[in-house]
């Protein structure tokens, strides 16, 4: 009887898919965040989430840049303390005013921290700003008076004498 070679096994093989599925989760991870728009121009949401962050959370500010529109903080509400960002957005929301989107990321905790903070922050702004602006009144629209009118005829040449014949005077 022949014997039955059997295949050896890299022992390589279980690090190899280890790896590979740890490396499909930490993408996820790493981009995950929560995003909603609020109806307050920039200008007014940028104090007002300073404030959140430093005085109503007492959150540690770590940096932050208002031209580029983020600040990075420790966000220490929830089991242990961990790195967040908020970005704010200026943008011009669906009915016209002037909004901003805010986007902030606590990778090391569920998303619904992120939802809660978000919450708390658009309570903020109804508080102290009040109910959003009114969107911005449309245009008045003015009737259709139909097709234009065509451009005016140019002036026509001043009329030429008409050339008499041979032998006719004038």
């Amino acid at each position: 009887m022949g014997s039955i070679t059997r295949g050896r096994r890299s022992p390589h093989r279980g690090t190899i898919a280890v790896l590979a599925a740890v490396a499909s989760i930490i993408p996820a991870v790493g981009w995950a965040r929560s995003m909603v728009t609020i109806p307050y121009p920039i200008t007014a949401v940028w104090p007002a989430s300073v404030r959140f962050l430093r005085v109503d959370r007492d959150f540690p500010v770590i940096e932050k840049d208002d031209t580029a529109g983020y600040i990075l903080f420790e966000y220490t509400d929830g089991p242990k303390p961990c790195r967040a960002s908020l970005e704010l957005i200026s943008i011009t929301d669906s009915e016209g005013r002037d909004a901003t989107r805010l986007a902030v990321s606590i990778p090391a905790l569920p998303r619904r921290y992120e939802l809660m903070f978000l919450d708390k922050l658009g309570d903020k702004m109804r508080t102290d700003y009040g109910p959003p602006p009114p969107p911005p009144k449309p245009a008045p629209h003015k009737p259709d008076a139909g097709p234009p009118a065509p451009p005016p005829a140019p002036p026509s040449p001043p009329p030429q004498p008409f050339p008499l014949p041979k032998g006719w005077s004038e």
